[in-house]
């Protein structure tokens, strides 16, 4: 049964039921039933308050007595169809013209007729000619010549030619006893459709953006092309700069049309419908860090190890079974370097600060009133940096302090502005172990002054030997060699990695690279003294 004959049925049964009690009367009843029904308002099969008159009644009540329930159907106009609102040499001049030019919009051919003198103006309006033009598949969305938005599919070759980034939010969690909204931040590789950086913060804005996208370019190398969309996060000043610096492609997507972030706007879909909809089933609300955890643990027993509709292969598969296109990362401080927010200030002429999201940080005399570069994290403004318009850094500045007289800068720092940014770099260098620290208890991934290194660090070390990230039950064992040997220093842990690394080669099972590593924790520990030797091995 077609649409329109069900809309008939409707309406008939709508009259039928006004009708139902008159029916069934006799007599004066009749009237007075019908009289009763005029008077009260009804709700037809559109939803709407209407009123029927009593002739109206009447005249139904004739229809059903003579032909039944069917009578009562509303029977289509005899002229339905035909001309009635200008001639047919008016339409017939509309279709010779549309023939003629097949992308005229309707508008134009009611311009043309007007010049022609075949109408008056605004004597038919445009979606009546529209109407009988498509009933003559004359119309432009017949002719297929209307203007139509086209999403064509993105084609990569290789890893890491495309990475695609956004922000999602994500179920609630508990944070010092409040319940707050989690946001996730991933970012997917079009290629492989795997997530190569991807976790839960309680922002959305450009530290979160930084973490992920350090992370990112340590574990992954550089990208060709970063795609991104117009929030916030996503406009900074700094970031466009950063990636320009390092090669990066940033491109921003079209804004409100999410159709050209596809990858990620199908993980997102995916993330909800699978994880965050079990996470929202669990009686209690978990902390930032216990879904951060859940989310790493399905990542990468799921979602990475399922068959993707679109490309017929896993993710995990596709990211190592073709070289990646990108390029090797820079040394971890030059990244620093280039994601660091860069302002411009002046240096007050009394006071000799500059001012910093409304923290005052005391520079050096010799700068008042000059115009700087103030470099910093807003993660951690325990310090910033001071470099001069050409990139020199001159010093490290810290919050003023009430009655603290501006420092006198050491002459072997003002004058290394020579070599471009060397200062700089070996400065960030020296506090990257510190400011790391910061900013994971920033973010609420670690607590503020851990020594040990933690399973997230220990994890990063050995996905970079391994090549890829680590499944669950590498991470089960990640996790157990940390508990059972912890306290692990960072610095030698990382230093032993990466020699492991470059001594075996990239690619070899988990446990190769945990027992190069366990060896130089027992070598090191039977060389100290005894009180100390086993201190902290226990959890």
């Amino acid at each position: 049964m077609s649409q329109a004959d069900d809309r008939s049925l409707s309406i008939a049964a709508f009259r039928y039921h006004l009708l139902a009690t008159a029916l069934e009367a006799e007599g004066e009843g009749v009237s007075a039933e019908l009289q009763e029904v005029a008077a009260a308002s009804h709700r037809d099969p559109d939803g709407r308050e209407v009123r029927v008159s009593l002739a109206t009644l009447w005249r139904w009540l004739a229809l059903h007595r003579a032909g039944g329930f069917q009578a009562l159907q509303p029977r289509p106009r005899p002229d339905k169809g035909a001309l009635r609102a200008f001639p047919r040499a008016v339409l017939d001049r509309a279709v010779a013209l549309r023939k003629d030019g097949p992308c005229r919009s309707t508008r134009t051919l009611l311009k043309d007729m007007v010049l022609e003198d075949l109408i008056q103006p605004g004597a038919i309006s445009r979606a009546t000619l529209d109407r009988h033009l498509d009933r003559l598949n004359m119309s432009r969305k017949r002719q297929g010549t209307l203007a139509k938005k086209v999403h064509r599919l993105i084609r990569t070759d290789a890893p890491m030619e495309l990475v695609i980034t956004d922000f999602h939010h994500g179920p609630y969690v508990l944070d010092g006893g409040q319940v707050k909204r989690a946001k996730f931040s991933g970012f997917i590789d079009h290629h492989s459709r795997a997530i190569l950086e991807g976790r839960y913060f309680l922002t959305e804005d450009f530290a979160a953006l930084r973490f992920g996208l350090r992370r990112l370019l340590c574990l992954h190398g550089l990208c060709v092309k970063l795609y991104l969309d117009n929030g916030a996060a996503y406009r900074s000043l700094r970031l466009e700069t950063g990636c320009a610096a390092m090669g990066i492609h940033l491109v921003h997507s079209k804004p409100y049309v999410a159709e050209s972030r596809g990858a990620i706007e199908r993980f997102n879909r995916t993330l909800a419908e699978q994880f965050e909809y079990e996470v929202g089933l669990r009686a209690t609300t978990p902390t930032l860090e216990e879904l951060n955890a859940w989310f790493l643990a399905w990542l990468g027993e799921s979602y990475h190890r399922d068959v993707h509709s679109e490309t017929g292969q896993s993710p995990a598969e596709r990211l190592t079974g073709t070289p990646a296109a990108g390029r090797p990362a820079p040394p971890l401080e030059t990244i620093e370097e280039y994601l660091r927010i860069q302002v411009v200030r002046t240096v007050h002429r009394s006071w000799s600060t500059v001012e910093v999201a409304g923290i005052r940080y005391l520079v050096s005399p010799e700068l008042r009133g000059r115009k700087v570069k103030v470099l910093y994290d807003p993660s951690d403004l325990a310090y910033v940096l001071i470099a001069t318009p050409k990139g020199g850094v001159l010093q490290k500045a810290t919050p003023q302090v009430p009655g603290e007289r501006p420092p006198t800068p050491e002459p072997a720092q003002v004058g290394q502005a020579k070599g471009p940014g060397s200062t700089y770099l070996d400065l960030l260098l020296a506090e990257h172990e510190r400011h790391r620290r910061i900013e994971m208890a920033a973010l609420r991934m670690q607590p503020l002054g851990e020594t040990d290194l933690d399973l997230p660090g220990l994890v990063a070390h050995l996905e970079v030997c391994r090549g890829v990230a680590l499944t669950n039950l590498e991470r089960s064992a990640a996790a157990a060699f940390r508990r059972r040997l912890k306290p692990l220093d960072p610095d030698e842990a990382r230093q032993t990695l990466d020699g492991a690394r470059r001594r075996l080669g990239p690619g070899l099972h988990l446990s190769e690279y945990l027992q190069v590593l366990e060896a130089h924790v027992v070598r090191v520990r039977a060389a100290s003294p005894p009180s100390t030797s086993l201190k902290g091995t226990k959890s």
